[in-house]
C-alpha cells in the first residue's frame, strides 16, 4: 500500500509541470482567439438611468442593468481594476466624467485598446449642430457630455493605437460622424444603437448584442465559423435594431481598425436555425399574439428562444409549430414557415 502511494505521488508530482505548461497553452490559445487582450485594454462606462432634472430627462427603470453586466464581464475577463471606470447616475456629472475620462487615457500606453460606452439620453444643442450625452447634471446651465469632446480628447491623451466608440442612446450615431471628420493618429471603430439623428428605443436591445457578440454567444456567430468579428456584431445590431426597435443603427471605423477584429469564439451552432429572427406564439401556443424573437438554442426538435425587450429569465423552448420566421428585405420582414 504504501509503495503504491508513494509511486502515485512521484507519478503526480511528475504531471504537475505538464499540468502547467498545458494550463498556459490553453489560456495563450484563448488569448490568440480574440484580437484584444484584457491586460492591454482600458474600459470606460457611463451608464445613466436617472438625472438631476427628471423634468428634462425621464428616468429608466434600475432593474436588469446592462450596462452593470457589460462591466462585469470586462471584469471577469481580466481587466485590472485600475484600468476600468464605471460611472453611473449620480456618480456621473459632468466633471467628474470628464475628468475620470482623461485621467483614465493618460495612464494607457503604446499599443492598448479602449472600449468607451454610454447609456441613457443623447439630446443636441439648439442650434442642432452639438450632440451630448446626458451626464447626471445635464441641464440648462450645465452642459452634457459631448460626442465632439470624445473624440477630441482620445486624439490628445490617449496613447494606445485602438479606441472602440459604443453607445445606447439617441443620436449616439454621432461618434461615428465624429470618427469620420478628418484623419486620426488613432484608429477608430463606433457602434452604436442608432443613427446621429434618430432616437432610440429605451429598451436594451442594443447592449444586449453587445454582451452576446463579446460573450461569444452561438447566435452570435452568423457565419457559424466560431468566431465573432465586429464587423459580424455590427450586423447582428444592424439586424436587431431594425426587427425588434424599427430604428437604424451605426457603425463606422478607420485606420487600421479592421471590421474582421475578432472579439470572442462561439461554439459550434447545434442547428442551422439559431440566431434566426422569428415570431414567437409563448406560452405553449396558446397566446394568439405573435412576439418577435430569437432562436439561440435547439435541442431535439425545439428552439429556444430570446423575446426582445423581455429578460433572460422569459426565454423559453418552443415547439416548430409556434415559430414563424420572417426574412429580411429591404425596409421590411416578410413572414415565411419555419423548416427544420
Amino acid at each position: 500500500m504504501r509503495t503504491t502511494i508513494f509511486r502515485l505521488s512521484r507519478l503526480w508530482v511528475s504531471f504537475l509541470p505538464l499540468l502547467a505548461c498545458m494550463l498556459v497553452a490553453s489560456s495563450n490559445l484563448s488569448a490568440q482567439e480574440r484580437d484584444w487582450q484584457p491586460q492591454r485594454t482600458w474600459v470606460f462606462v457611463v451608464g445613466t438611468l436617472q438625472w438631476q432634472h427628471p423634468d428634462m430627462f425621464a428616468s429608466f427603470p434600475q432593474e436588469h442593468r446592462r450596462d452593470a453586466q457589460l462591466v462585469d464581464f470586462f471584469r471577469r475577463q481580466g481587466v485590472p481594476a485600475q484600468q476600468l471606470v464605471y460611472l453611473k447616475d449620480e456618480q456621473a456629472t459632468t466633471q467628474r466624467v470628464k475628468a475620470a475620462f482623461t485621467s483614465l487615457l493618460s495612464k494607457t500606453g503604446d499599443g492598448d485598446l479602449l472600449f468607451l460606452y454610454y447609456t441613457g439620453h443623447g439630446y443636441k444643442s439648439d442650434d442642432g449642430h452639438t450632440t451630448f450625452f446626458a451626464t447626471y447634471d445635464a441641464g440648462d446651465d450645465v452642459p452634457g457630455w459631448s460626442s465632439e469632446s470624445i473624440v477630441r480628447d482620445i486624439d490628445r491623451y490617449f496613447k494606445g493605437s485602438r479606441a472602440l466608440l459604443t453607445a445606447d442612446s439617441c443620436y449616439s450615431g454621432s461618434l461615428a460622424a465624429q470618427i469620420r471628420k478628418t484623419n486620426h493618429r488613432v484608429s477608430y471603430a463606433s457602434l452604436t444603437s442608432s443613427s446621429a439623428n434618430q432616437l432610440s428605443t429605451e429598451n436594451w436591445t442594443f447592449t444586449e448584442m453587445l454582451l452576446a457578440g463579446f460573450t461569444g454567444r452561438t447566435f452570435a456567430d452568423i457565419n457559424g465559423d466560431g468566431q465573432i468579428t465586429l464587423s459580424e456584431l455590427a450586423q447582428d445590431v444592424r439586424e436587431d435594431m431594425a426587427f425588434a426597435e424599427d430604428q437604424r443603427s451605426s457603425f463606422a471605423f478607420t485606420g487600421t481598425f479592421s471590421p474582421s477584429t475578432v472579439v470572442a469564439r462561439a461554439e459550434q451552432k447545434p442547428s442551422p436555425q439559431v440566431s434566426r429572427r422569428v415570431e414567437v406564439r409563448p406560452g405553449g401556443g396558446w397566446y394568439h399574439e405573435w412576439y418577435k424573437a430569437r432562436i439561440i438554442d435547439a435541442r431535439g426538435g425545439r428552439f429556444k428562444v430570446h423575446y426582445f425587450g423581455w429578460q433572460d429569465s422569459d426565454d423559453e423552448w418552443v415547439r416548430p409549430d409556434q415559430i414563424r420566421n420572417l426574412v429580411a428585405q429591404p425596409d421590411k420582414w416578410l413572414t415565411t414557415t419555419l423548416t427544420n
